[in-house]
């Protein structure tokens, strides 16, 4: 966010002009100080990575190599997992050839050896590197903000991979190239992309295992046409990870729809353009008068809980790393603090690691909690009502006419049999949209908090809003949030928030007053400049009533963690299958509290709390129905079918319950569905297409509507297969060739995890491509291992796991691990009659389908950590075994219904 040239001149103004007697003081401090500091336990900071940092920049900002052990003591006292930090090369290299690693090579060592995940950002150029050495009057041996010659900068960013790549894998290139600031004189995307295509390479010739990210730009605009741009420009094949800076100050995360908004709208673009992952590396808020925000400044109780929540919410709305900025203060203006987004306090300058803010405890706890825990979605606990179902037809009256038309369709429907289709066609470059105002009146009752609607998206990207007038004739407008990619997904907005002044349609005193009816629903383009036509299907208009609540739920070995918070305050009830649930506060105290009646009832605030519990066994909400206070609503839409409802029941319904007397284990098929209710072609089935639905693990599919409706109603497709022959089955002898599936068969995307075995490689090794039989191994020790390019080798150093073949199938010639056997054995326990029962669930082989590939060992990234994993195909699904997994859950089915989803429809 602020310029690397401002922090090297504070730099030289601190280590020039201060007494050195006066730091040698403030460093004896300093060490007493965390001489005293509890430290964290060795547990938090090596199990589970968090996915969690923060920009440190330690390596350009503290003024002592001697002594940077003493910052990184504090870093790592926080549990974070990841680190940003700045390799400046007017600093590492002055003057062409000379290079100064003093402050790198100490800062890099000190932070990995604590267990530190390091993303090394190349910025800014040196003076003598651009075409303009006196960037406003700086020496040409420091900073510079003009754009650097490509291939002199390829050049310094090679050779410090080469020195850092034992260390540092990750590496950013540039820092928001879309800010007038960091590329001078003003931004060129088409600059930047030349710049990407000259460093990508350079850097992998260096480290073929190292990651690039693209510079963080500002989400979601400019960084959307800012993207588009480098696609377009020839550069989106030059990174590998999408950096975002998703700032909302001076709003709080909430009123900045800093995850649907935000991110929602990236991850729509990068579906169309080619889908990577999504890092944040900067946001934040200040305590202090700001750069962003003029004299409109937080206190540090608010900051810390923005901070939390925003995180929180980021997590769960896909993003992988989430990196705030930053670890400490950097910055006075007339000797107060400015910019002050730090965790700690300026203080007494750049050494001191002394002062700390409240979100300091705050972010350590979130680190400690869930940090390195897989995010399963948001709940609003707020209660829901549907005030209008679209299973009617409605007279709608549309602005300009020429803009859209709204009508009744059964084309797309997330309950019931109808929806709005909704069709809009923006042709002039201006600012174009097009309103639907309904002729008679949709209401919502007086102390409605939020409202939603589903979308069934087409990827546009444009924004979605809704007018609303309440009972003084006031009309206010809100953002739902962006138009989403293929698939039903819920938008919803909070109402009992300020409105900017361009909202404002009829203003009286700016808030909603009494009872609300809907006066428009809009679609309007974002930025005003873009064109296209296109076709959404809108379904189940909710209002939310009660506080602005909700709930961030993490997995846990044995229930669930949540983050809970409500924006301006509120009880909530929670449904819980424990008599006491664990609450953790925001800083890590923690207590007991008892639940009445299958619910915990929970005062809750803008500070966020921890809950440690097993949820109650609430039925997943079922297309008919709205939502219930504290239901679990699937984020991405609610059951296709009853039938694939009851299968999901009977098998996964006890892992998310938490059954008594369950050993916990994995999912089966995944805490909720992934899409909405999809049609793909299918050449027997009636009308020549079938009813599916996708999970984590799989799909469920319904090829017969009309077929009796018994355990073989509901089957699972052989996607395994289909990925890694590269045939989409479109009938019993119909199929559509496509590339095989570059999508690692387990652990991190394939992008980010460059030794994990894909479904291409798998063509290697597994049937049908590879017809050939295995010999009975039973009872034999597996020590073979798969590399990504397909080869096979012996590893007998991974005998020390003692995983012996357990069983000999015998139709197509493959072992099978006894640790997956027991696996199948232990899925016995399932959810029936509103009651947890011991019954066999089905045949495994109905399930997995046959093994089409002998077990094998690879080395796999899982949350950017390597491990040594088990992998073994079968027909419709893989397991995995992974020795350094908790007992329970050492065994889990791979995502193949994730990977096949983004294989087949690219990211939708």
């Amino acid at each position: 966010m602020y310029t690397a040239f401002v922090r090297y001149v504070l730099l030289k103004r601190e280590s020039l002009c201060m007494h050195h007697a006066r730091y040698l003081h403030l460093l004896l401090l300093l060490s007493l100080f965390l001489a005293g500091w509890p430290s964290v336990p060795a547990a938090v900071q090596s199990a589970n990575p968090s996915a969690f940092g923060a920009n440190t920049h330690i390596a350009t900002t503290y003024p002592f190599p001697d002594s940077l052990h003493q910052p990184a003591d504090v870093i790592a006292q926080s549990a974070l997992g990841w680190v940003r930090e700045e390799f400046q090369w007017g600093r590492i290299e002055p003057r062409p050839g000379q290079y100064d690693w003093t402050f790198t090579d100490r800062a890099v060592n000190e932070l990995t050896q604590r267990g530190i995940n390091i993303v090394g950002l190349f910025n800014p150029a040196v003076g003598w590197g651009t075409p303009s050495p006196a960037d406003d009057g700086i020496p040409p041996e420091q900073g510079s903000f003009y754009p650097p010659d490509p291939q002199l900068f390829a050049s310094f960013v090679a050779t410090v991979v080469n020195r850092y790549k034992d260390r540092i894998r990750y590496w950013q290139v540039w820092n928001e190239p879309d800010n007038p600031v960091y590329w001078r004189p003003a931004p060129d995307p088409a600059a930047y992309a030349a710049l990407l295509r000259a460093v990508y390479p350079a850097i992998k010739a260096a480290d073929p295992g190292a990651t690039v990210l693209a510079a963080g730009i500002v989400s979601p605009e400019p960084a959307g046409s800012f993207l588009q741009a480098l696609a377009d420009n020839g550069a989106w094949n030059s990174f590998d990870i999408i950096a975002l800076h998703p700032y909302t100050d001076p709003l709080g995360p909430e009123a900045g729809s800093i995850d649907s908004v935000g991110i929602g709208a990236i991850q729509t673009l990068a579906a169309r353009l080619g889908p990577k992952p999504i890092w944040v590396t900067e946001f934040g808020w200040a305590d202090s008068e700001s750069d962003r925000t003029g004299a409109q400044s937080i206190d540090g109780e608010t900051q810390a809980n923005y901070l939390i929540r925003a995180m929180a919410l980021l997590r769960q709305a896909g993003v992988e790393r989430v990196i705030m900025f930053r670890f400490k203060d950097m910055q006075l203006r007339n000797g107060v603090p400015y910019n002050a987004y730090g965790l700690l306090r300026y203080g007494n300058g750049q050494a001191d690691y002394s002062q700390f803010k409240p979100a300091f405890n705050a972010f350590r706890t979130l680190n400690q909690q869930v940090g390195g825990r897989q995010p399963l979605g948001v709940r609003r606990l707020s209660e829901a009502r549907i005030a209008f179902d679209f299973e009617r037809s409605l007279n709608w009256q549309t602005f300009p006419v020429g803009n859209g038309s709204i009508g009744q369709s059964s084309a797309q429907v997330r309950s019931g049999s109808g929806a709005a289709e909704v069709r809009y066609r923006f042709t002039t470059g201006g600012n174009d949209y097009v309103s639907f105002t309904p002729r008679e009146a949709i209401s919502f009752p007086a102390g409605t908090t939020q409202i939603g609607v589903w979308v069934y998206g087409d990827g546009s990207s444009f924004d979605l809003k809704v007018q609303l007038r309440d009972i003084q004739g006031e009309i206010l407008q809100y953002r739902l949030g962006k138009i989403g990619p293929t698939g039903w997904q819920q938008l919803v907005a909070a109402i009992n928030g300020p409105v900017e002044p361009g909202n404002r349609i009829r203003f009286v005193d700016g808030k909603l007053d009494g009872e609300i009816t809907l006066q428009a629903i809009v679609i309007d383009d974002d930025p005003d400049s873009r064109t296209g036509e296109g076709v959404i299907y809108l379904d189940d208009l909710t209002g939310y009533s009660g506080p602005e609540a909700y709930a961030a739920r993490f997995a846990s070995d044995n229930g669930v963690v949540e983050v809970v918070w409500a924006v301006d305050g509120g009880q909530v009830r929670i449904p819980s299958a424990d008599a006491v649930v664990t609450v953790i506060d925001r800083d890590g105290t923690q207590r007991q509290q008892a639940t009445s009646g299958g619910f915990l009832t929970l005062d809750v605030g803008p500070r966020p709390v921890y809950l440690i519990y097993r949820p109650g066994a609430e039925q997943p909400v079922s297309p008919s129905q709205p939502a219930a206070s504290g239901g679990f609503v699937p984020p991405n839409g609610a059951f296709a079918d009853d039938a694939m409802r009851n299968v999901w029941q009977r098998t996964d319904q006890p892992v998310a319950g938490g059954a008594p007397g369950l050993r916990p284990r994995s999912w089966i098929w995944g805490p909720q569905p992934i899409s909405g209710a999809m049609r793909e072609p299918y050449a027997q089935s009636p009308g020549g297409s079938r009813l599916v639905q996708y999970f984590d693990k799989s799909r469920m599919e319904i090829n017969n509507p009309n077929a009796p409706r018994n355990q073989w109603y509901v089957t699972n497709g052989l996607l395994v297969v289909e990925m890694l022959t590269g045939r989409i089955q479109l009938g019993d002898a119909q199929f559509e060739d496509r590339t095989p599936a570059d999508e690692a068969v387990a652990g991190d995307p394939a992008a980010v995890n460059p030794n994990a075995p894909t479904y291409a490689t798998l063509r290697s090794v597994a049937f049908p491509v590879q017809t050939s039989r295995a010999p009975d191994r039973s009872g034999q020790v597996v020590t073979a291992f798969l590399n990504r390019d397909g080869s096979v080798s012996e590893r007998p150093d991974l005998g020390r796991y003692d995983v012996r073949i357990g069983s000999y199938e015998s139709t197509l010639g493959h072992n099978i691990p006894q640790v997956f056997l027991d696996y199948f054995a232990q899925q016995g326990v399932v959810f029936e009659n509103g009651r947890y029962v011991n019954r066999q669930i089905i045949d495994w082989v109905f399930v997995m389908g046959l093994p089409i590939s002998e077990p094998y060992w690879a080395r796999v990234k899982v949350g950017g950590v390597e491990k040594d994993v088990l992998i073994q195909a079968f027909e419709r699904r893989v397991l995995t075994y992974t020795p350094d997994n908790d007992p329970n859950w050492r065994v889990e089915m791979g995502n193949v219904g994730q990977h096949y989803l983004r294989w087949r429809y690219g990211g939708q």
